[in-house]
């Protein structure tokens, strides 16, 4: 695996420049609960407009009390709304500085606007895209600056549409070339994708372990409660849309009055049971071990304690330009790269988890308690202003006494995280990404999810292994699971990634809180867990965002270390 210090000096002059001024000023980061601020200039880092039109800046202000907006062009207050309207008048540039004035403090920004005679269509669009056979598959450009434009598709040469909107039904699966063409009175744009056929994923449900799985894998997975206690499971719906009716049965036995997403288990004795959730004919189970009542396998630290977590359990990256891991690498190699970090009591860096769902688990060799009104767990990453590549971080207890981490993982919620009374609809729970093995080296990485959505890892002339897939993963393809946030990726002349205001891992954040609370773990359904303690911990990374300079967002992350042991 390449190093984060070897990356970032094989970028374009360009990040090279936004990278070095952004750790220069990273003391610079904002005050925590000071107003934050972005644009809707996302094309290019600036506004473009026409002589003669006019065009609207806008701006997204968040955390600002009672705020007073002013917009300023050549010391000139032009607007005091939100928005600003412009029109061009001749042609060149100008800057225009937005300010907010809240009583929780003050933000100031600039945004370049430029004044061109003429203006021409961009297209902006994934340069891989994903259709199902059989199906009418609606492809889109988001097609910048597309007055009085008009369209060509061209499929493998071919002239298939003059519409903005290509419907494409496909018979046979496999690769093609797509291109489209724009073009107005003040010029055209082409852009050529690829486009890969794939059959279509078939309606289905699935209980998450916290563990990856694989195309070929049919097992039943297993949780784990102990006794006196409540677990509440809701299985992951892929190409099911929301809301469902589910038919819950415990050993057989239906229980009736339960026919919703969460279904709370209270088992009466230890033993194990198998818990079944059916909707439309199609059924998932998982098995759930009931074992000794709570805190029975606590394990207390001691004079010869590590605060850094000291076994690594599990590795396994997602995709992307740092995953190199050729086709006679085997999981157990990757796992080690992790565990010679914590032998080395490294805690700054230990892994780069690739793109979303890429995660690893550690473990300690004492339970790490949680201590009330104080932050149990520190995991560091590589943020700074402008860039954050967020990670969730989950924890478990070893309830089965086994020393390993078959058990059920609980979330440790952050800003964006969906609880009762505080919902979040852009963050999705139980999301599952599926990655396709390619067919051979040098190309990129498909995926699809369980939402409908398809993209790519793109291969990048940075990073040259033949493979930016794990190819320790024997199978044609393999799913990651967990909650997914918003992407906040914002491509220009500067690419930037914004962070969440607090609960992640390797997040720029509002400085509010820097570290970890078990205080913070949740249920599947965001009620608090209520945990004493905590054995193991895993992170993974939580965006699907990539840039063109930049690549995937990857959570850079390092050892899991617990706060309660420094003095």
């Amino acid at each position: 695996m390449k190093s984060i210090t070897t990356w970032k000096w094989i970028m374009p002059a360009v990040l090279l420049i936004h990278l070095a001024s952004c750790s220069k000023h990273k003391d610079d980061s904002v005050a925590p609960g000071t107003p934050a601020v972005e644009f809707n200039n996302t094309v290019s880092g600036e506004y473009k407009v026409k002589i003669g039109k006019e065009i609207t800046l806008s701006a997204k202000v968040t955390d600002a009390v009672n705020p007073v907006y002013a917009w300023k062009l050549n010391g000139k207050i032009i607007s005091n709304n939100i928005d600003c309207k412009f029109t061009g008048t001749e042609p060149g540039e100008n800057f225009v500085t937005f300010r907010v004035d809240a009583e929780n403090g003050s933000m100031e920004q600039q945004v370049k606007l430029t004044v061109v005679s003429k203006l021409p269509p961009q297209i902006d669009m994934p340069a891989n895209l994903v259709a199902y056979s059989g199906k009418d598959n609606r492809l889109t450009a988001t097609v910048h600056y597309a007055d009085g434009a008009q369209y060509a598709w061209r499929l493998n040469g071919v002239v298939v549409s003059s519409d903005s909107v290509f419907v494409y039904k496909p018979t046979v699966t496999g690769s093609n070339i797509l291109s489209l063409k724009v073009w107005n009175e003040d010029g055209e744009d082409l852009k050529s994708f690829g486009l890969n056929v794939l059959p279509p994923p078939p309606p289905g449900l699935f209980f998450d372990d916290g563990h990856f799985r694989l195309s070929t894998d049919n097992s039943i997975k297993r949780l784990s409660v102990p006794l006196g206690d409540t677990l509440i499971m809701a299985p992951v719906l892929s190409q099911i849309p929301a809301p469902v009716t589910l038919q819950w049965a415990v050993d057989g036995v239906v229980q009736n009055g339960t026919s919703g997403e969460y279904f709370q288990f209270i088992p009466a004795a230890k033993g194990t049971y198998l818990i079944t959730a059916t909707v439309a004919g199609i059924t998932a189970k998982v098995t759930v071990e009931c074992v000794a009542p709570r805190g029975t396998y606590f394990r207390a630290a001691n004079g010869g304690s590590q605060r850094i977590a000291t076994k690594s359990f599990e590795f396994i990256p997602a995709p992307g330009q740092f995953t190199d891991y050729p086709d006679w690498s085997t999981a157990d190699m990757a796992r080690d790269n992790i565990q010679r970090s914590l032998d080395g009591h490294a805690t700054e860096f230990i892994a780069l988890l690739g793109a979303y769902g890429g995660y690893f688990i550690t473990g300690f060799d004492h339970s790490v308690n949680n201590v009330k009104d104080n932050a149990d767990l520190s995991i560091v990453g590589n943020e700074f202003l402008h860039w954050s590549e967020p990670g969730i971080v989950w924890v478990s207890q070893d309830e089965n006494g086994n020393g390993l981490p078959d058990d059920t993982w609980y979330e440790l919620k952050g800003s964006e995280s969906t609880i009762p009374d505080h919902p979040h609809p852009e963050t999705r729970t139980r999301y599952a990404i599926t990655y396709y093995k390619p067919s051979g080296p040098n190309q990129d990485v498909m995926w699809t999810d369980n939402f409908g959505g398809t993209g790519s890892i793109d291969y990048n002339q940075y990073h040259s292994q033949p493979y930016y897939f794990p190819m320790f993963i024997n199978a044609d393809a393999y799913t990651l699971t967990g909650t997914c946030l918003k992407s906040t990726m914002a491509i220009g002349a500067l690419e930037t990634s914004e962070g969440y205001a607090w609960g992640y891992v390797d997040n720029v954040g509002d400085g509010s809180r820097k570290n970890f609370d078990i205080d913070d773990a949740i249920r599947a359904d965001g009620t608090p867990a209520n945990l004493k303690y905590v054995d193991f911990v895993k992170v993974h990374t939580a965006m699907t965002g990539k840039g063109a300079a930049v690549g995937e967002l990857s959570t850079e992350a390092g050892a899991p270390y617990d706060l309660n042991l420094i003095k």
